[in-house]
């Protein structure tokens, strides 16, 4: 019944130093590759999430607005403006000449960027010679009653015209 207890040699179990360094730089090496993966994932995934930028984002009911005011949906990036005659347009607060935030001073109804003094006035046309366009305009959809912005599809224009309003049904 007595065995022969032999005694173990610690080479058998003590793994060489390079051998370590490989096997640890490879696992490493796979936790990079999966971190970047994913982050490749999140970055390339569709942005154009119901009620986020990139979107369609709910402004409100139609009868919400007051005729001649400006309002600001900053998670939206953007500034909904509800003309005198009921009409809405939709500004993207991307200045188009350095992509700087336009902000809306009320006391002066103008838009205004910070980064270079260039103006806008109240429908997003450009008032200096800095910039050579107006502000971008989302598209509107009015369903149900209420006012629908599209900020997925932004709009270019070199002017403003009365088609860039858009009035309810």
């Amino acid at each position: 019944m007595s065995e022969d207890i032999q005694p173990i040699s610690l080479d058998q179990f003590d793994p060489h130093r390079r051998a370590f360094l490989q096997n640890a730089l490879k696992v490493l090496g796979g936790v990079l590759m999966l971190e970047l993966g994913a982050a490749g994932v999140m970055f390339l995934r569709s942005r154009s999430l119901e009620g986020e930028f990139g979107g369609i984002i709910t402004a409100g009911p139609i009868s919400g607005f007051t005729p001649g005011t400006v309002t600001e949906y900053e998670d939206g990036n953007f500034f909904l403006i509800c003309t005198a005659d009921n009409g809405f347009m939709a500004i993207y607060r991307r200045c188009p000449h350095l992509g700087c935030t336009v902000d809306w001073i009320g006391e002066k109804n103008k838009f205004f960027c910070p980064c270079h003094s260039a103006s806008f006035d109240n429908n997003g046309e450009y008032q200096t010679s800095i910039v050579s366009r107006s502000l971008d305009t989302f598209p509107i959809v009015f369903e149900d009653g209420m006012v629908k912005v599209n900020t997925a599809v932004p709009q270019n224009r070199e002017h403003h015209t009365p088609e860039h309003i858009s009035y309810p049904a």
